[in-house]
C-alpha cells in the first residue's frame, strides 16, 4: 500500500493545524519510508526535508484551486497513483472534491480516507462522507456523530486519538525548580498552567475563566501562567486581569517553540484545559494539548465536556465548564493535597505512551490496509 496524505498547506508550519499535519507525516514516513508521500501546496525552508514529499509550489494568489485541480493529474499519472494500492488521506474538503471527481471521470481505482475533526452539517459535507472510503474521527464522541447523522457503518469508521512526542519529554531532566529559573518563572508560588493558543476561529478557549477562578483563591501564592498567546489576545486578557484585580497573579508568554513548550508544561504544577460549554468545544473542539499534558507529568483540570471526559475521565479532575469559583476548588484542592493526584499522573502517562504520533499512524495504516 502507498499512503498519500493530501493537503494544501504551505511550510514552514505557522498554526497548530501545520504542526498537526507535519507531525503525523513524519510519524507516517517512519514506518512506511517510500511507500509514503506527503503532497503540499508550497514550501519555503527545508522544514520538510525528513519526509518524501511532493510540493505544487503554489505561487499564485488566485486560482489555487484550479491549478491543483489540473496538476493533480499530473502527479497521479507520473506517480501511477491511480491503482487500488494507493490510499488517499486529507481533511481538505476542496481536495476531497478532486478526488472524487476524477476517481469518477477517469475511473481511478485509488481509495480515499477522509480524515474528520469536525462537522458543519451540509450537503457537501454528507457528499464526501458517503463518497469516502474510510473515515477516521479524533474522537468516539464524533464517530457516533458521523454513524447516527449519515448513515455510516461504524465498521467504516476509525476513532484515532493522540499524538504526542514523548521524546520531547523524555529529554527534560531538570527538577521545575531549575526549569523554572530558565523559564524566568516565580520559583516559589503554586503555578497553573495552560498552553496552546488562547483562541479558536476567534472563540475564547476559556482563559477568562482561569483567570476569573483567581479572584475565588485568597492564597496570592497560587499564580497562572498561560503560554501560546498572540499579541492582542495577549493584551486583552491582560485588561480582563486587570479587571478582575489579578493582573500581578498572571503570567502571559508568547508562542514559542514545541520544544520550549514542553518545558512550560513540565515547569507548572498543574495543567488547565479550559474550554467553554459552546457548540464547538462540546461537539467538536478536542484539544491535541490533551496529550502533551498527559506525557508531562502532571495532575490535569478540565472542562467536563463529553469529548474530552471520553480521554480523561480516569486520569484527571473535572470542573463544570465555565464555572470559575469550581475551578478554584479543584486547583486548592491539588494544592492541599497532591498525593491524591499520584494515581491520575500515573495512569495519565501510561495513556501518553499509547497516544504517540506514531501509534496513532499505525492505527491509520492498519485501518487503510483493510477498507
Amino acid at each position: 500500500m502507498k499512503l498519500i496524505y493530501f493537503t494544501s498547506k504551505i511550510f514552514p508550519a505557522s498554526t497548530a493545524d501545520h504542526f498537526f499535519v507535519l507531525q503525523m507525516a513524519r510519524a507516517f514516513t517512519s514506518l512506511l519510508h517510500a511507500d509514503f508521500l506527503l503532497i503540499v501546496g508550497a514550501e519555503h525552508n527545508d522544514e520538510l526535508r525528513d519526509i518524501p514529499h511532493y510540493s505544487f509550489n503554489l505561487k499564485m494568489r488566485r486560482g489555487k484551486r484550479i491549478f491543483i485541480f489540473f496538476k493533480f493529474l499530473f502527479v497521479v499519472f507520473t506517480r501511477r497513483l491511480y491503482t487500488s494500492d494507493t490510499v488517499f488521506f486529507t481533511n481538505d474538503r476542496s481536495l476531497l472534491r478532486i478526488l472524487f471527481f476524477w476517481k469518477s471521470i477517469l475511473h481511478f481505482k485509488y481509495r480515499v480516507v477522509s480524515d474528520w475533526h469536525m462537522l458543519r452539517d451540509d450537503e457537501e459535507e454528507s457528499d464526501i462522507i458517503k463518497k469516502s472510503d474510510g473515515l477516521v474521527t479524533t474522537t468516539k464522541h464524533l464517530k457516533d456523530l458521523v454513524e447516527s447523522r449519515f448513515g455510516v457503518p461504524g465498521d467504516k469508521i476509525l476513532t484515532a486519538y493522540g499524538g504526542v512526542d514523548m521524546d520531547i519529554f523524555s529529554k527534560i531532566t531538570e527538577s521545575p525548580e531549575s526549569l523554572r529559573k530558565r523559564l524566568n518563572l516565580p520559583v516559589a508560588d503554586f503555578l497553573v498552567g495552560y498552553v496552546g493558543y488562547y483562541k479558536t476561529m476567534g472563540m475564547s478557549k476559556g482563559l477568562d475563566t482561569m483567570i476569573e477562578a483567581l479572584s475565588f483563591i485568597s492564597d496570592k501564592t497560587v499564580k497562572m501562567v498561560f503560554v501560546g498567546g498572540g499579541k492582542e489576545d495577549i493584551e486583552e486578557y491582560s485588561n480582563f486581569a486587570k479587571e478582575k484585580g489579578v493582573f500581578d497573579r498572571v503570567i502571559f508568554i508568547p508562542v514559542v517553540s514545541p520544544e520550549t513548550l514542553a518545558l512550560y508544561e513540565k515547569a507548572v504544577d498543574v495543567l488547565v484545559i479550559p474550554y467553554p460549554d459552546k457548540p464547538h468545544f462540546r461537539e467538536y473542539g478536542f484539544p491535541m494539548k490533551t496529550y502533551e499534558y498527559l506525557a508531562a507529568k502532571k495532575p490535569v483540570i478540565y472542562s467536563d465536556l463529553t469529548i474530552i471526559r471520553e480521554v480523561l475521565s480516569d486520569c484527571a479532575i473535572s470542573f463544570n465548564p465555565g464555572v470559575s469559583k469550581d475551578l478554584s476548588e479543584k486547583i486548592l484542592e491539588i494544592k492541599n493535597s497532591p498525593l491524591k493526584t499520584k494515581d491520575f499522573i500515573e495512569r495519565a502517562y501510561e495513556k501518553a505512551q499509547d497516544s504517540t504520533w506514531k501509534k496513532r499512524a499505525e492505527k491509520i495504516i492498519a485501518f487503510a490496509r483493510d477498507i
